[in-house]
């Protein structure tokens, strides 16, 4: 009898964004998406939003930077299939599991960067840390972002449900 495998690819999310800077120069400029997570772990797949940005503002050659200003999150590129996706959920709870101990989140110990509404949120500071890079950047060639034929641009969910933000610039070479 075959397993029944629970099947969920990576997430499209609604998002605010936000103009904050435009060279009167070029086409470079900074941009911020305000969004809410839904889930740990969660894929959140912010290619054609980007794509987008980078087609609105007609650069030739230059690069995209995209970075996440939040430890308990990563930038990722890979394919959005969802065996990928499961397989990445079942093995990071394999390598760091949720139900382990982690100084971060013991208050006896800990005495740095503390705050009253502190989430326990060890595991999600690690899998930060392993998972992949706070900030990814890639080369605008003849107006296209250069991705493989698969890859897809992710925002990574380590921690809980939560209001996250994206920030997005372009630099135009041409």
């Amino acid at each position: 009898m075959k397993k029944e495998i629970h099947r969920e690819g990576s997430s499209q999310l609604k998002a605010e964004l936000v103009e904050m800077h435009k060279s009167d120069l070029n086409s470079s400029a900074t941009y911020a998406l305000h969004f809410k997570t839904e889930d740990t772990n969660q894929f959140c797949d912010f290619t054609d939003k980007i794509v987008d940005i980078v087609s609105n503002l007609d650069i030739k050659h230059g690069s995209v930077s995209v970075f996440t200003p939040h430890t308990t999150t990563a930038i990722l590129i890979n394919e959005s299939e969802t065996g990928y996706i499961n397989d990445f959920k079942r093995k990071i709870e394999e390598i760091i599991p949720s139900n382990s101990y982690y100084e971060h989140d013991d208050w006896e110990v800990r005495t740095e960067n503390m705050q009253e509404d502190e989430n326990v949120n060890g595991r999600s500071h690690v899998r930060g840390s392993i998972v992949g890079s706070t900030a990814i950047t890639l080369p605008i060639v003849d107006g296209e972002i250069l991705l493989g034929r698969w890859q897809r641009i992710f925002f990574v969910e380590l921690d809980c449900s939560r209001s996250r933000r994206l920030f997005i610039q372009t630099n135009d070479i041409s």
